[in-house]
């Protein structure tokens, strides 16, 4: 659907040049969500913008729905660009334009008859929940209705991609909710693409299938959504991940209560994390069992990725080195992640 080919885009200032994309390659499948995640600076805002040319890339190819954007002719472009819909941190509503005529304005420009525009401009504020604010003007709603209008009028051409650039970052934590359990919907529905540009992992976490992290202007990671969560292989996707599951709120904690956490000989204190199915296994009681070691559980929570339950658990195990040992080996022989976050000088090299 999406095809993004080495893209470089170049920003040459007075003092310097500023390389915002470093050969970016991204795919991105019919009908998916797909996130684009990174702090600010990373290059992700720059990159949607190229999908649609709204940017041009010094180089590369960006290719949707088979069509290389790259090598149109204005007026392709100006065709194709009415299939990419887009929506904005801060809506761009026309204010001096109520709800119906800022949702209907796309299609004014198109020569579509008047009724033709009424009829459709009705089913696009029910399928967003505002058929009652088509007289309404902007200043009158909230952020979450002007967002709504927004994404209404993006559908107004019937596109076949949607480009969220930081659509929920002006939005408080529940009217976020309501808008990408609109955007999902409309996934569905529609069997919409749409490419989210977001600095929050619980956005991704929502609703996103697959997604890429970027850094200084590159994709330092890509994947399918469950696999980041539960297998983050690089340093910022790490972090990121972290803020979801509030990883260094519990380390800082753990560092201020060393009552708490403070090793002896034969103690070692491990973050495991369960995936599908494992989540309701009770591996902690086996382990105690079977291998007699004692293991109390000072954190813990689960996360639903992907319609899939992440659980983690940060866990002080007690018992001989050949015990701990056994059990963590036991541990990763059945899927689940285990990473040793202290120790006392007592564990094997597999696990320091």
């Amino acid at each position: 659907m999406i095809w993004i080919k080495n893209v470089k885009k170049v920003f040459n200032t007075k003092s310097n040049k500023v390389e915002a994309l470093k050969g970016v390659n991204l795919h991105i499948k019919q009908g998916q969500i797909y996130g684009i995640i990174g702090y600010s600076g990373a290059g992700k805002s720059t990159l949607i913008r190229c999908i649609n040319l709204l940017e041009t890339p010094t180089s590369g190819e960006i290719v949707v729905n088979n069509k290389n954007l790259m090598e149109l002719s204005p007026r392709e472009l100006r065709k194709s660009r009415e299939k990419i819909g887009m929506i904005f941190q801060h809506f761009n509503l026309m204010k001096n334009r109520n709800v119906f005529h800022n949702v209907a304005y796309p299609l004014k420009s198109n020569g579509v008859s008047k009724e033709d525009i009424y009829e459709k401009v009705l089913k696009l504020l029910s399928l967003v929940g505002l058929s009652d604010k088509a007289s309404a003007y902007p200043s009158e709603l909230s952020g979450g209705q002007k967002q709504r209008v927004a994404i209404a009028r993006a559908l107004a051409n019937d596109p076949q991609v949607l480009l969220c650039d930081e659509a929920t970052s002006a939005l408080d934590p529940q009217t976020t909710k309501s808008i990408l359990k609109l955007l999902k919907d409309i996934n569905e529905k529609l069997n919409l693409t749409i490419v989210i540009i977001t600095h929050q992992m619980e956005v991704v976490k929502e609703i996103c299938h697959s997604a890429a992290v970027m850094e200084g202007g590159t994709i330092v990671e890509q994947g399918d959504v469950l696999e980041i969560f539960s297998n983050p292989k690089e340093k910022i996707t790490k972090d990121i991940v972290s803020t979801v599951f509030n990883y260094d709120k519990i380390y800082e904690f753990l560092k201020e209560k060393e009552f708490i956490t403070r090793l002896l000989e034969g103690e070692i204190l491990a973050k495991i994390s369960f995936l599908g199915a494992n989540t309701g296994e009770a591996f902690i009681s086996k382990l105690s069992r079977k291998f007699s070691v004692d293991a109390s559980i000072l954190f813990g929570n689960v996360e639903i990725i992907q319609n899939t339950p992440l659980g983690n658990l940060i866990v002080k195990f007690k018992g001989s080195k050949e015990s701990i040992d056994k059990s963590l080996r036991y541990l990763t022989g059945n899927n689940i992640s285990v990473e040793v976050i202290d120790h006392a000088s007592m564990v094997s090299e597999l696990f320091a």
